[in-house]
């Protein structure tokens, strides 16, 4: 019985005839030849001309067939067909003994294979790994070790053996040594690092496994110069590569090209870019300046030629960098929609070398914040435990969107706020400027936290290391760059969002809570006094008033200060916005 289930086979495809719409191709079979490949080209088409007189060079693979378990997911639509010819040829000249290894080590998993540059390199790597053929189970293993492998003495052994429990000591060897069982047998690794033998690139391959000829390799030595458009950036010029490949590779995926202009460019964008939930980035208008679409992700403004994309020339450059140079957000209103100018990342960081001597006042107005689209002016202020915070309301659209909070630099520090300074709000803001006696995590800051994009100072930053450490006596959140956060269930999140780039944070309240049970005196007098003064062991001030509240199931802190509708304070009246979903900003 063969090994392998099936061929390793590609559905090539015209590039060309399938952006004219159609699906013109042929399934491969590898290992094959340079003759046979050519031919192949010239039943699809490659080489022949289209009504224009342009020839169709490139083609790309639409399908796979994999006799072995895992390789389907490994390969991409613009795999070398060298590199598909010198694996499967590679995998052919193996004997049936190495070809069950090979499919075993594939069917276990392997972590060292993330493409095809491993999968080839995993041909050479065989002896990084022991295999036993026909050992299915923990018993067949337990039985294997016993009798065959040579380790004991069955004459030694004698009636002992009878009392053997198989399946208990194969589980513990298959334990010991990280061991899977596989339809072809039991495979482990014996620990022995990989000999790269293959580097990845064409001229390593040996000239044997090559089936594309020195003149078919989809090699592209022409460059275009294009205008790249990305969310909340100016654009800029940049050379690319003029092929397919390089084209998806700056928009991220599936390309797309519209022509709104009248002018011979082109907008090339991620065809799924929407249904992929990316940011939006510009808009597009008609005649009258009304939007008609908004382009998502970012996308290349880019040169028409006679029957492809071309550079820009240098006035067309200039045209659409000054057409696009302003970042826009998106907000709707009513059953509108409305594009909302933004400064820049570029101008972010511009401004904010400008404000380091910036301090706000009654009379600020065109305040940009960062993370928030459109400019603020001040409604009013408040000083909370020697602290000034200042709530801003939208220049544009005042009461149709939430307040913002900032600090005396003008700095984020509560968003989406409805009812002014309220009690809840205020509670927020004491959390925001309560001191701590250490940080759960030194290697993080608060400002490093709000550069990250989380704006509330009274959560105290954390990585991965030391939320895990902090898990163990306090609430643990997730935090976003989008200024929310969410609570950590279990351990297995950490890891799932450390991998993304993501931070954490436990609540200031609860941090020094723990911090005082760790320190009974400081508990002790903190317990009597109505301030946080110098913990001396001396209980000389009032009796500290009972602000306890009654605690419920923990919910975002954001979301919190959203539902919150406190009275506000008697003394001052205090501004109240009607909540607007509709607008966010």
């Amino acid at each position: 019985m063969p090994v392998l289930d099936g061929n390793f086979e590609a559905f090539v495809t015209n590039l060309g005839k399938y952006n004219e719409g159609q699906l013109v191709g042929e399934w491969v079979k590898f290992p094959t030849t340079e003759e046979e490949m050519q031919k192949v080209f010239e039943r699809i088409g490659i080489g022949s001309t289209d009504e224009f007189g342009q020839p169709y060079e490139e083609w790309f693979i639409t399908d796979y067939e994999c006799p072995v378990h895992g390789v389907y997911d490994m390969l991409s639509e613009y795999e070398s067909l060298d590199k598909l010819n010198y694996l499967a040829s590679r995998i052919d000249e193996m004997d049936k003994w190495e070809q069950e290894k090979f499919v075993a080590i594939m069917e276990a998993g392997c972590d060292e294979a993330s493409d095809i540059d491993d999968l080839i390199n995993l041909t050479y790597n065989l002896d990084c790994y022991d295999f036993i053929p026909d050992i299915h189970d923990e018993s067949d293993l337990g039985y294997y070790y016993v009798h065959d492998a040579g380790i004991y003495s069955e004459k030694e052994l004698g009636p002992l053996a009878n009392y053997i429990d198989y399946e208990r000591f194969g589980r513990d060897i298959a334990m010991d040594e990280s061991g899977k069982f596989t339809d072809e047998g039991y495979i482990r690794n014996t620990g022995d690092g990989w000999n790269h033998y293959f580097d990845g690139t064409r001229d390593d391959i040996p000239d044997e496994y090559r089936i594309t000829g020195s003149g078919e390799e989809q090699e592209h030595d022409s460059t275009i110069t294009v205008l790249i458009v990305e969310p909340g950036k100016e654009p800029y010029a940049k050379e690319i590569d003029s092929g397919l490949e390089s084209l998806q590779h700056e928009v991220g995926g599936y390309i797309q090209a519209v022509y709104p202009f009248e002018e011979p460019v082109a907008i090339v964008c991620n065809e799924e870019a929407k249904l992929e939930g990316l940011p939006l980035n510009r808009a597009l208008r008609d005649e009258d300046g009304d939007i008609y679409d908004i382009v998502a992700g970012t996308f290349m403004v880019v040169g028409l030629t006679d029957d492809s994309f071309g550079s820009l020339t240098p006035e067309l450059m200039q045209q659409f960098t000054d057409h696009f140079k302003t970042p826009e957000q998106f907000a709707k209103l009513g059953d509108k929609i409305v594009a909302i100018p933004m400064i820049s990342e570029e101008q972010q960081k511009h401004q904010a070398v400008e404000q380091k001597d910036f301090e706000m006042n009654m009379d600020t107005s065109g305040l940009a914040v960062a993370g928030h689209i459109g400019t603020w002016h001040a409604i009013d202020h408040k000083e909370v435990d020697g602290h000034t915070f200042w709530l801003m309301e939208h220049d544009t659209h005042g009461d149709e969107a939430a307040c913002i909070i900032v600090d005396e630099r003008g700095k984020l520090t509560i968003s989406d706020v409805y009812d002014g300074f309220d009690e809840h709000t205020v509670d927020l803001l004491r959390q925001e400027v309560m001191p701590v006696d250490r940080m759960p995590d030194d290697s993080i800051s608060v400002d490093e936290m709000k550069e990250y994009g989380y704006s509330w100072g009274g959560m105290l930053p954390m990585r991965e290391d030391a939320a895990a450490k902090v898990m163990q006596s306090c609430t643990v959140y997730r935090l976003y760059g989008d200024n929310t956060e969410g609570m950590v269930m279990d351990t297995s999140e950490l890891k799932a969002h450390a991998a993304q780039g993501g931070i954490f944070g436990v609540e200031k309240v609860e941090w020094v809570a723990a911090l005082e049970r760790e320190n009974p005196l400081k508990a002790a007098e903190m317990s009597m006094e109505d301030d946080y003064g110098m913990i001396d062991g001396i209980i000389n001030n009032g009796p500290k008033e009972d602000k306890s509240a009654e605690k419920g199931e923990k919910s975002s802190i954001m979301d919190r200060l959203k539902a919150s509708k406190s009275e506000p304070p008697k003394e001052k009246p205090t501004p109240h916005k009607e909540r607007k979903g509709e607008l966010e900003l």
